[in-house]
């Protein structure tokens, strides 16, 4: 039996020696001392990556979350047509404020963890949006992604500016291989949006989940490292 190669290296946060399967190359993991994240490195050196967790686009800021923005997100979380989409429940204020602390702490590499992170307006700072990625398996090469933008703040494009900016991160800072994306069949603007990000329509599911009382249809987007083909 072949022997596993390792990757080795120090952890960019508490400097602690550590090693990875090569198969782990260019994603982002959890470093096994201080689990905080780090991008494992092509090959063996002296210190890993560190995930760059504030992205910019021309018009926005994606970043973590803080206590601070439970306004704007309690304005978002009312809106029933974004959670819909979502497929979360109401939340109260106190329920938004413990979310967002408990959100500081989110180790969002391991399944069924998200990295949330806020669409921040770079003129003016205010929040109008959230943004999410989840990963899929546990090699950390597939997530999935949502974005949700504030009605307030619709059809002005930061949705999709939003988007192809999560897929440049995806695929050059964490590596992804596949990226899937899905809205309710009945969303056309939501459909519309992927498409524009530059998403690839995969297929649809007829009324393969029962969200809020009814069973609805789901439209399923997808796209490839290789299919990537990113505006600059």
């Amino acid at each position: 039996m072949p022997e596993d190669n390792f990757i080795d290296f120090k952890c960019p946060h508490c400097g602690t020696d550590t090693a990875f399967l090569e198969r782990f190359a260019g994603t982002a993991q959890e470093c096994p001392t201080c689990q905080e994240a780090v991008i494992v490195p092509p090959q063996s050196c002296d210190v890993g990556g560190k995930v760059p967790l504030r992205i910019n686009t021309p018009r926005l800021i994606l970043r973590r979350l803080h206590p601070q923005d439970a306004e704007a997100i309690q304005e978002l979380m009312s809106d029933e047509a974004v959670l819909r989409e979502l497929e979360w429940s109401p939340l109260n204020e106190e329920e938004t404020t413990h979310w967002l602390e408990t959100d500081q702490h989110e180790k969002w590499t391991q399944l069924g963890h998200p990295l949330n992170l806020g669409l921040e307006l770079r003129d003016g700072g205010q929040l109008i949006g959230l943004a999410t990625l989840l990963y899929q398996d546990d090699s950390h090469r597939h997530a999935g992604i949502t974005v949700s933008v504030n009605r307030a703040w619709q059809r002005q494009g930061y949705g999709t500016e939003a988007m192809q900016a999560l897929l440049l991160f995806g695929f050059r800072a964490l590596g992804l291989r596949r990226i899937t994306a899905s809205c309710d069949r009945r969303n056309e603007a939501g459909a519309r949006l992927l498409q524009k990000a530059g998403l690839r329509h995969e297929g649809d599911f007829v009324k393969d989940r029962f969200v809020k009382g009814e069973w609805v249809s789901t439209t399923y987007f997808a796209l490839l490292e290789e299919e990537h083909r990113p505006e600059t």
